[in-house]
């Protein structure tokens, strides 16, 4: 069933499938949770892990981490230190001048009225904690605030594996470190030392790779074990990858900028940020707030392998032949509010090659050759796609009976595809069962039809849809999804 909206500004064809002028409800798919703020010793979250340790005086700022439930959430907390804030919005906690231990308790409640409680205890103490500062560190220093290290090898020989370790400003690279698979796209650097990585507050370091044309290949770096965070760096001249991450349950990744991905490849994994498979499944990854760009051709911004309940929210993709990709036994992931552009290829997607593979796409602003790619090796478990803008090309490929179903509700789709069923927007390739494709209330139309602008917002004659259609939040005002605003974005 089909209608159709025009105006004299307009010859648009619009079209919302099933349910004529429906207001489109954005309902939970899968329960509401809170993967990263929960009590020491709950599954794999040991107590070195960032979010229970903050050093004195220096500001201790972590995000929440939400899967499932109804978006927008709503966070808040009590029993909170003295100075202590949470964004409403985004569920970033800031806490600028930590003194003594806390135990906050934070609530997050969905669009639903469904509310989960995580209560956590912060050890504030200098115990525990390294600095490097590759300006103004020796080698002679012992890792302390008062006395650096500069080199990044100088951490990993010196610093037990649960520190918590502050990088100043300044230049790092791994060349004079050892390197494994030299001569090989896996040459890499096997990080044996801690694993928690924070930007010093106010300070961007950066890690060079050192990818040379004709020269030095550029090693990746690989981390592995659980509780890895990484948080606010720069990274640049990555050969095939910036970091791959080995068994990480937990592992985090928040308030980075990943750019230059020299080489790539094809068949190589080329992503700045890749996962191992494991016989089992990582938990919990997160990557948050987080830019990626400019990247070879064949390569991609992240790639995912063997994860369970993996969220990236957030995060900002551009000039990339292919944007989020997702591989294979990606349980019940979760990619939400993410804004990709200038992508040739796939902005979201990926091989999805086994049934295991389930999750949501979920108010991302995505921009790409092709918008949104489900399916891709014929394999995938159920997957939802709702709330995205999504302008190029939407495709479901390689569908039967014991695929999906697909499940694409509320977006705003723009496309010149007329789509199965025609007038759909949505294409497909060697579906055999299109039965297992559902399509409800998608707002869509032609690229010649002005219903979003450059930047993926619905224009003037569309702006009865927000906060019904598409990524969109506000119910006027073009009201987008918030993010921190210490995220910084350059060359676009």
């Amino acid at each position: 069933m089909q209608f159709f909206r025009s105006t004299r500004l307009t010859c648009a064809m619009v079209t919302a499938l099933l349910s004529v002028g429906a207001q489109a409800a954005y309902a939970a798919n899968f329960p509401l949770e809170l993967t990263n703020i929960k009590p020491a010793g709950t599954g794999t979250m040991t107590a070195n892990h960032r979010i229970y340790r903050a050093y004195p005086g220096i500001v201790y700022n972590i995000r929440a981490a939400v899967v499932g439930g109804a978006y927008p959430f709503t966070y808040s907390l009590t029993n909170a230190p003295a100075g202590m804030t949470i964004n409403a919005q985004t569920g970033e906690i800031n806490w600028p001048n930590p003194q003594a231990n806390a135990s906050p308790t934070i609530t997050v409640v969905d669009s639903e009225g469904t509310r989960v409680t995580g209560t956590w205890a912060i050890t504030v103490s200098t115990a525990g904690f390294k600095f490097v500062d590759a300006v103004n560190g020796s080698a002679s220093g012992n890792g302390s605030i008062g006395s650096p290290w500069r080199l990044m090898s100088e951490v990993e020989a010196n610093a037990a594996d649960t520190d918590i370790v502050y990088f100043r400003a300044g230049t790092y690279n791994v060349l004079n470190m050892p390197r494994t698979s030299v001569g090989t796209p896996w040459e890499r650097v096997q990080w044996h030392g801690p694993t928690v990585w924070l930007a010093y507050p106010g300070q961007s370091p950066v890690i060079n790779l050192g990818y040379q044309a004709g020269g030095e290949n550029g090693p990746l770096i690989r981390l592995g074990g659980p509780n890895i965070y990484v948080d606010g760096f720069e990274t640049t001249n990555a050969s095939i990858m910036a970091f791959q991450v080995e068994d990480g349950n937990n592992a985090t990744f928040r308030r980075c900028r990943m750019h230059d991905l020299r080489l790539g490849g094809d068949g190589t994994n080329a992503a700045f940020i890749m996962t191992v498979t494991q016989p089992t499944p990582a938990r919990n990854m997160v990557i948050q707030d987080t830019s990626f760009y400019n990247v070879a051709p064949d390569s991609v911004t992240i790639k995912i392998y063997g994860q369970e309940k993996l969220l990236i929210e957030n995060t900002t993709h551009y000039n990339a032949p292919v944007g989020i990709e997702l591989k294979n036994d990606i349980r019940q992931f979760t990619v939400r509010g993410n804004t990709l552009y200038g992508i040739t290829n796939a902005a979201l997607g990926g091989n999805m090659h086994t049934s295991t593979t389930n999750g949501e796409f979920v108010f991302n602003n995505s921009r790409g050759g092709i918008a949104l790619d489900l399916n891709q090796d014929g394999m995938a478990g159920q997957i939802f796609a709702q709330r995205n803008t999504l302008v190029g090309r939407v495709q479901i490929r390689n569908t039967d009976a014991a695929d999906g179903p697909f499940r694409l509700s509320a977006n705003v789709i723009v496309n010149n595809d007329p789509g199965t069923p025609s007038g759909s927007h949505v294409y497909h390739l060697s579906v055999s069962d299109p039965s297992r494709v559902t399509l409800t209330n998608n707002l869509v139309g032609n690229t010649s039809d002005n219903m979003v602008d450059g930047n993926g917002n619905l224009t003037a004659n569309y702006v009865g849809y927000i906060g019904t259609r598409g990524h969109m939040l506000g119910a006027g005002g073009g009201q987008t999804i918030a993010s921190p605003t210490n995220v910084r974005i350059v060359g676009s």
